[in-house]
C-alpha cells in the first residue's frame, strides 16, 4: 500500500536549527575573540615609548585611517597594495622619520609592521633572518606545496639552495647567453613587425613571452617558443597563479571549485613538465655544452646529497620537489624581468638624455654596426659586464618600480630597534613587511627619490649625497634569503636593452585623461590573475624603427 510521506518532523527541524545556531554563535565568538586578540596586540605594541601610532579603532583597527589616506592622496582602486605604506609615510611625516609603522587591517590581512628604513629591514633579513610568514606558505601550498626556495625554511631551504646555487652562478649563466640571444632576436623581430604595422603593443605581454622563453632555456635547456604560440605548462601555471591570494578575496575564498582547479592545474603542469625533468635526470652526465640550472641541480644532488650506494636511483620525492622548484623558477624568473624591461623602456624613452648616454655606451662596447651586436655578444658574453651605465639603468628602474617586498614573521621576543632613536618596535607575531617600494623612495636616503637618475649607481665618491646608502636597495632583498635569480635577471635585462634600444624608438600611449598616480600614468597595479606589481594596462607603447645618420 502506498505510504504518503508528510513534512519533516518538527523535532528534527528544530534540532537542525539549533545546531546551525550553535555553529553561528561559535563562529561569532571565535571571530570576536580573535579580533580582541589582534586589537590588544597592536595597542600594546603601539603604546611603547616613542612609537608613533596611526589613529586606531578597536572595532575597525587602522582601516579608517588608511582609507582616509587613500582618499586624500587619490590612490586608484587598482593600485598595487605595496604603495600603501609609501602613501602613509607621505601623509604622516612622523612615520617617514620612524622608518616603520604598525598596520592593523584584520580580518582583511594579518597585523603587520610595514618597514622602510634600510637598517630596520636589515635587522630581520640580514642580521637575524626571520622565518617566512605562514600566510605565504599557506597560499603557495596549493601551487608548489610550499616546497620551493621562496617558501621553505631551515635545513630544507639550505639544502635546496646549495643544490641550485651552481646553476645560478654568474659563470654558468654567461655560458647560456648565446641561447638567450636567439630568444631576444625573436623579440626584436616582433618589435620590427609592430613598428612596420604602426600598431600599439601591450609591452608587458611581449616582454612576458620573451622572458618565458629565456627562463625556459636557462632552467630546462629547451626552446618552448612562447613568443610564437601558447605553452601548455606556462598557461596552466599562470591560470593557477590567478587562484592565489594573500588578503581576503571573497570571490576566491568562497569559491568551492578552487581546490579542484588547483588539483587539475597542478596535474596538468606536472604532466607537461615531468618529461623535461626525467630527461635531465636520466642524461645529465651525457649532456654536452652549456649546463642548464636543472642539469647542474641534478648533478649537485647526486654528487653531494645522495649516498654513494644509492647513486643512479633518483627517488620520486626528489623529482616531485624539482617540479615544484621549476614551477617557482618559471613564475618568478619571468615575471620580475618582464615588468622591469617594460618599465626600463618607459623610463628611458621618457628621458631622452639618459637614452642617449645608454646608446653611446653600447656604441663604444659593441661598435656602431648594429647588425653585428648579437653575434658579438654570443661570441663574447662577458661584454655584458662592460656596461656600467646599462647596469645603472637596470638598478634605477628596479629602485623606482620593485615588483614585491619580502614578508616574514617576528619570532618570540623579537623586536626592531631604530638605529638612531633607539625606539623599540615589538615584532613578535607580527607580519614583517619589507616594503621595498617605500624604502627605495624614502627621501631620507634618496635625493630626488621620485626622479629617474641612473647616475646614482656610477657615483664613486662616498661623500656624494647621490651615492646609494647601504641596505637601501632591496628589489632582490638582502641577506641569506636574497633572490637566487638576481644575476640571471640582471644579465637578461642588460642583454635585452643592448639588442633593442639602438634600433627602436618607443613612446607610451596612455589616453590623455588616464588616471595619474605617484606622478605617472604607468603606475603599478595588481592584475586580477597576478600577485606581483605590473604597469597599468600592461604599458601600451608605440614602437618605431629609429632613424639614424
Amino acid at each position: 500500500m502506498l505510504e504518503i510521506v508528510g513534512p519533516p518532523d518538527e523535532g528534527l527541524r528544530g534540532l537542525l536549527l539549533k545546531c546551525l545556531a550553535v555553529v553561528m554563535i561559535a563562529s561569532a565568538v571565535k571571530f570576536i575573540h580573535r579580533l580582541c586578540q589582534v586589537r590588544m596586540m597592536v595597542r600594546r605594541a603601539q603604546n611603547q615609548p616613542g612609537v608613533f601610532a596611526l589613529p586606531h579603532s578597536f572595532v575597525l583597527g587602522h582601516l579608517p585611517a588608511i582609507t582616509k589616506v587613500a582618499i586624500k592622496l587619490k590612490m586608484p582602486r587598482d593600485a598595487h597594495g605595496q604603495s600603501m605604506p609609501l602613501l602613509i609615510a607621505q601623509a604622516y611625516p612622523e612615520v617617514m622619520k620612524a622608518g616603520c609603522v604598525y598596520m592593523d587591517v584584520w580580518p582583511l590581512s594579518n597585523p603587520m609592521i610595514a618597514v622602510f628604513h634600510p637598517d630596520l629591514m636589515a635587522q630581520f633579513t640580514q642580521e637575524n633572518s626571520q622565518l617566512k610568514h605562514p600566510n605565504m606558505k599557506a597560499e603557495f601550498g596549493p601551487f608548489t606545496g610550499a616546497n620551493d626556495l621562496a617558501c621553505s625554511d631551515g635545513r630544507e631551504w639550505r639544502a635546496d639552495r646549495a643544490i641550485f646555487n651552481p646553476g645560478f652562478s654568474a659563470r654558468n649563466l654567461l655560458s647560456l647567453i648565446p641561447a638567450f640571444v636567439e630568444e631576444v632576436i625573436v623579440f626584436r623581430d616582433y618589435l620590427i613587425k609592430s613598428a612596420q604595422q604602426g600598431t600599439t603593443v601591450n609591452m608587458v605581454d611581449l616582454t612576458t613571452n620573451l622572458t618565458v622563453d629565456i627562463i625556459a632555456r636557462a632552467v630546462l635547456g629547451a626552446r618552448v617558443h612562447a613568443q610564437d604560440r601558447p605553452v601548455k605548462f606556462i598557461t596552466s601555471m599562470l591560470d593557477q597563479v590567478g587562484l592565489l591570494y594573500f588578503d581576503i578575496q571573497f570571490s576566491k575564498a568562497l569559491n568551492p571549485l578552487r581546490p579542484l582547479r588547483h588539483f587539475v592545474l597542478n596535474r596538468a603542469f606536472r604532466q607537461e613538465m615531468m618529461p623535461y625533468v626525467q630527461n635531465v635526470v636520466q642524461n645529465y652526465e651525457k649532456m654536452e655544452g652549456p649546463k642548464t640550472i636543472l642539469n647542474l641541480a641534478v648533478k649537485s644532488y647526486v654528487e653531494e646529497v645522495q649516498e654513494i650506494s644509492t647513486r643512479g636511483h633518483i627517488p620520486p620525492e626528489f623529482l616531485d620537489k624539482v617540479v615544484n622548484h621549476v614551477k617557482m623558477f618559471l613564475f618568478a624568473g619571468h615575471d620580475t624581468t618582464a615588468t622591469t624591461v617594460a618599465y626600463a623602456y618607459f623610463a628611458l624613452y621618457s628621458h631622452p638624455e639618459k637614452l642617449a648616454l645608454l646608446r653611446a655606451e653600447h656604441d663604444a662596447v659593441f661598435g656602431a654596426d648594429l647588425s653585428q651586436t648579437a653575434e658579438r655578444i654570443a661570441a663574447n658574453p662577458s661584454l655584458l659586464n662592460q656596461l656600467p651605465y646599462t647596469l645603472a639603468v637596470v638598478k634605477e628602474t628596479l629602485r623606482l618600480w620593485p615588483v614585491v617586498g619580502t614578508v616574514r614573521i617576528g619570532e618570540p621576543g623579537f623586536s626592531l630597534r631604530h638605529p638612531d632613536t633607539g625606539v623599540e618596535y615589538p615584532a613578535e607575531g607580527f607580519m614583517l613587511f619589507g616594503c621595498s617600494a617605500a624604502v627605495q623612495r624614502n627621501p631620507y636616503f634618496w635625493p630626488e627619490p621620485d626622479a629617474f637618475i641612473p647616475e646614482r649607481w656610477t657615483v664613486r665618491d662616498e661623500s656624494d649625497p647621490l651615492r646609494p646608502v647601504k641596505n637601501a636597495f632591496r628589489p632582490w632583498e638582502q641577506g641569506p634569503r636574497n633572490c637566487i635569480g638576481q644575476e640571471l635577471a640582471s644579465l637578461e635585462l642588460r642583454l635585452i636593452l643592448a639588442l633593442t634600444v639602438r634600433e627602436f624608438d618607443m613612446a607610451a600611449v596612455y589616453p590623455e585623461k588616464a588616471e595619474t598616480f605617484l606622478g605617472t600614468k604607468a603606475y603599478q597595479v595588481q592584475p586580477p590573475a597576478c600577485i606581483t606589481a605590473h604597469p597599468k594596462d600592461g604599458l601600451p607603447m608605440r614602437v618605431s624603427i629609429r632613424k639614424t645618420g
